[in-house]
């Protein structure tokens, strides 16, 4: 993915603005080291279940943590564009 297909998403922000806001992030952070854990298991769970019930039990945690890490990381992102969009009202005010 491109600099430009970010900036056709609004993803980023205008360059003139980079360097200018808060990095900290709004992910969080329990949750996901947790999905991850989950996600570790069901691999771990899918290499032991050797093509039986174990395997597809492993393949659902993991499908199931790929989702939800993907939806968290992705409410992240939603969070830390619209508290720059508030500095940048609150800026231009």
């Amino acid at each position: 993915m491109t600099i430009d297909d970010l900036r056709e998403q609004g993803v980023l922000l205008p360059e003139e603005e980079w360097g200018k806001h808060s990095l900290k992030t709004t992910a969080p952070r329990l949750p996901l080291a947790v999905a991850l854990l989950v996600a570790t298991a069901g691999c771990a769970l899918m290499l032991l279940g050797d093509g039986g019930i174990l395997t597809w039990v492993g393949v659902a945690l993991f499908i199931v943590t790929l989702y939800a890490s993907t939806w968290m990381l992705d409410r992240a992102v939603a969070r830390q564009r619209e508290r720059a969009r508030r500095e940048r009202a609150h800026r231009d005010t």
